[in-house]
């Protein structure tokens, strides 16, 4: 394969006119950048965006880093990323955690050794300490970093859903309008930020409606539809009438164990999920759950890390999106 070399010795030139002439910078007059760029293209040189990174400090890259991209959510989210990102000329080097602490941190190396310019990170494992020691997040770093979902660090800006509320609004509607009397939470992993927020939001609105004992038992999972539908005959066991699940995704898995041991749904228990993933209308039994705007989220990370780049000193915000409660069937109001 053809190198900068042996451009330049077609051409009568030395390496760093090249260089300069294939990168587009001054210095080149427009005949000499000509002739460069018809033996380069008649060698079929390709440039190298590694090496080219190392004279320009911009590689054109952006990490992004989801927990599980199988989840329809993360899906929305990454496709809101992707669409902002490549309008400015940025590609996506797009890593799928599996919600691995160990497996994120190796995606961290790789992205910094890439020279990205930007992460965005949405993550339940990440600590701050991860982001200063692979990207050095301080002020004016080259390294920008843009949290979603998941506050790490004040000293990065977090776009996120307000979950809180969120639950707040689901779990007042299961009480006061579907006549909830036992009530299972199916919540994810404990030290995960959305689980705390959403379960805090179920307890702070059972207890300002004097309602507290209406929640007889929380269970944590891995927030999959595999152990949705694993947990389901623990569910059974504690003869509820109501499940609020942690995602739509959990809500999927159970729906269908429930489904398969004829469990009349929302006659028998009545279900509830949550981010409303275009799966959630399709049921036989179309799921009550929160709708998040996931495409806009994925948007809004997206242009906050464009502005960052182009301002390196720009202070970290927070950007907050408010959910809103969709009822459909499976909680029993509509019929």
């Amino acid at each position: 394969m053809a190198n900068i070399k042996d451009i330049a010795k077609i051409c009568n030139v030395n390496p760093a006119t090249v260089s300069r002439a294939l990168n587009g910078q001054k210095g080149v007059s427009d005949e000499v950048r000509a002739n460069i760029v018809k033996v380069a293209q008649k060698l079929g040189y390709a440039k190298n965006p590694l090496a080219a990174s190392l004279i320009t400090n911009k590689s054109g890259l952006i990490g992004l880093v989801v927990p599980d991209i199988t989840n329809p959510y993360y899906a929305a989210v990454a496709k809101g990323v992707a669409q902002t990102l490549e309008k400015e000329g940025y590609a996506i080097f797009l890593c799928d955690s599996n919600r691995n602490h160990e497996q994120e941190l190796r995606y961290f190396e790789m992205l910094r050794n890439y020279r990205v310019e930007g992460v965005i990170l949405i993550s339940v494992t990440a600590k701050e300490e991860d982001l200063l020691n692979y990207f050095n997040f301080a002020k004016g770093s080259p390294i920008k970093v843009v949290c979603v979902d998941n506050p790490i660090s004040k000293n990065v800006s977090t776009v996120f859903n307000d979950n809180y509320q969120g639950a707040c609004d689901l779990i007042e509607h299961m009480v006061l309008k579907c006549n909830v009397k036992r009530l299972v939470a199916v919540m994810g992993t404990k030290d995960a930020v959305t689980t705390q927020q959403r379960l805090n939001g179920c307890r702070e609105t059972l207890r300002r409606l004097g309602k507290e004992d209406i929640l007889i038992k929380t269970l944590n999972i891995s927030p999959t539809y595999e152990a949705g539908y694993g947990i389901g005959e623990e569910v059974l066991r504690l003869n509820p009438d109501s499940v609020f699940a942690i995602n739509d995704v959990v809500a999927l898995g159970l729906f269908n164990y429930f489904q398969h041991n004829n469990v009349d749904i929302p006659r028998k228990i009545k279900l509830a999920g949550y981010d409303d993933i275009p799966g959630a209308s399709m049921l036989s039994v179309p799921l009550t759950t929160v709708h998040q705007r996931k495409f806009i989220l994925g948007q809004k990370a997206a242009a906050q890390l464009l502005y960052e780049l182009k301002n390196p000193d720009a202070v970290p915000i927070k950007i907050e999106l408010l959910p809103k409660l969709t009822v459909r069937a499976s909680c029993g109001e509509l019929l």
